[in-house]
């Protein structure tokens, strides 16, 4: 969001964010830290750009007849098949979708022939070297006067109990 917001992409324009987690009741009660950190950045991005927030896809307006709109999906990955549905549902023309994408090889294959029929792009890349971890293991190695060698591993920390 903040290569859009400070200009760094040609062309775009961060419009809508959908966040699912943060905008509910049991963030500030689960991460109350991380519910105020995402609370105070929102309130900062829709007063400088006039950026909306929305808990659901659903929520975000229909596009404009002529206009286009990329969606970029960097979610817990049980979440992200009905985040993908919900891009498509409100006219994204290209998804951009952080890998593994889905639980399961039978839900990416369905995500995949939905993008299909509705004629929507879709790239698939990792998109986490923009984590807070990152940030503080590069200003680590940035700081040391001896070599660093920095091994990234990611685990999505939940039990995914969902049938």
């Amino acid at each position: 969001a903040t290569q859009i917001l400070d200009g760094r992409v040609q062309d775009a324009s961060l419009k809508h964010v959908v966040e699912p987690f943060y905008m509910g009741e049991l963030a500030k009660k689960l991460d109350e830290a991380g519910y105020d950190a995402f609370h105070e950045w929102k309130a900062q991005v829709e007063d400088k750009y006039g950026v909306k927030f929305y808990s659901t896809t659903s929520d975000v307006p229909s596009l404009a007849a002529g206009g286009n709109r990329l969606g970029i999906i960097s979610a817990r990955t049980s979440d992200n098949p009905t985040l993908f549905a919900g891009c498509i549902d409100i006219g994204c023309q290209t998804i951009f979708l952080e890998k593994p994408g889905a639980p399961t090889v039978a839900e990416l294959e369905k995500m995949r022939d939905a993008a299909k029929d509705a004629g929507c792009t879709v790239f698939m890349g990792f998109n986490k070297n923009v984590s807070r971890y990152l940030d503080r293991s590069r200003g680590y190695a940035a700081k040391s006067d001896k070599k660093c060698d920095i091994t990234f591993l990611h685990n999505n920390a939940y039990e995914n109990n969902e049938k």
